[in-house]
């Protein structure tokens, strides 16, 4: 009898073992505000397009955020949802972000398709996915969102290889006004990888990497290439594009706070006469529970005089501070 309820209860744990493995809905986001304030102009000071915050001065809702999945050992699906100020700025106003279905065709690849983010450089459009809470000039002016059908392949040793056929880049909702399609390809080994995106218009190279130098302190790289050769990109004409690099020093000096630096150094070519712009920003991570406090202080300084100061005269730089808050659930 004691062998008996010893197989019952050991088959009782594996089913409950078992049970664990099924299929999960999981339902997941964020919910982030803030308060920003220009130092160094009474308005949004800017004078063109190249100072991107995606925040406008005083308080605001910055972007509500809930994530559905379905996680199945072959199959799932990931639905998206955002609205506020940064899917007004950065998702055209859609409430989808994202919407997917994968199918893990075998244990070395994986097949995906629907809309989703773009895989290049470190930010994504949730303030929860991202260290510092103003986004760069990078991802402000790059590629963000796709329709399209993507294939991962683990090739084993920590390798791995991405290959996607799209729409025309940034086209979210259907491909009737050119027919045309963009590709792209990546390859990474642990956290370096190297990637490309091309379409009739426009190409992207992408480069990043990181590593940590202490158990407190790490560093991740990013350079991020466009050239819009073909024109009609986002407004763009032909010989014009982009080049960023930056750095993001990042230390942890408790358990509940940690600092990092943005260091984006942003060329564009025959817009605005060459222009540069150098783009510092000190961010402070302070966690309570899911609550995330995020001071940061920015500065862009640029070549030209593109912002404006706070007697509304033009001015080569901006200066500003943002107090953010961002609960994860």
């Amino acid at each position: 009898m004691k062998k008996l309820i010893t197989i019952l209860s050991l088959a009782v744990v594996g089913f409950t073992f078992a049970q664990e493995e099924e299929p999960t809905f999981t339902v997941s986001g964020s919910i982030d505000a803030y308060f920003r304030a220009n130092l160094s102009s009474s308005n949004m000071g800017n004078t063109g397009d190249t100072s991107i915050f995606a925040d406008d001065a005083g308080f605001s809702l910055g972007l509500a955020n809930v994530n559905f999945s379905y996680e199945g050992e072959k199959v799932g699906f990931v639905l998206d949802m955002a609205m506020g100020n940064r899917a007004d700025v950065y998702n055209g106003g859609n409430l989808v972000n994202q919407a997917y279905m994968y199918w893990n065709a075998t244990d070395k690849m994986t097949l995906q398709m629907g809309r989703f983010n773009n895989w290049m450089g470190y930010e994504r459009l949730s303030a929860a996915n991202n260290f510092h809470y103003s986004m760069s000039h990078m991802y402000s002016f790059t590629a963000r969102n796709f329709n399209g059908l993507v294939g991962r392949f683990d090739l084993g040793n920590d390798w791995g290889l991405g290959i996607a056929l799209m729409n025309p880049l940034n086209d979210i909702e259907g491909n009737q006004d050119t027919g045309a399609y963009s590709v792209g390809a990546g390859v990474w080994k642990g956290k370096t990888s190297v990637s490309a995106l091309a379409s009739q218009e426009s190409t992207y190279i992408d480069f990043k990497t990181a590593f940590d130098v202490s158990e407190s302190f790490s560093v991740a790289l990013n350079a991020h290439i466009a050239d819009y050769s073909g024109g009609d990109a986002e407004g763009y004409q032909p010989g014009e594009g982009f080049t960023s690099i930056s750095a993001y020093p990042q230390i942890k000096s408790s358990e509940t706070m940690s600092w990092g630096m943005r260091l984006e150094y942003m060329m564009f070519d025959s817009y605005a006469n060459d222009l540069t712009v150098f783009s510092p920003t000190l961010t402070a991570n302070y966690t309570v529970g899911a609550l995330t406090i995020k001071p940061e202080l920015r500065l862009d300084a640029a070549s030209e005089d593109i912002y404006t100061d706070n007697d509304g005269a033009a001015a080569g730089g901006l200066t500003a501070f943002t107090l953010a808050a961002v609960y994860s659930f």
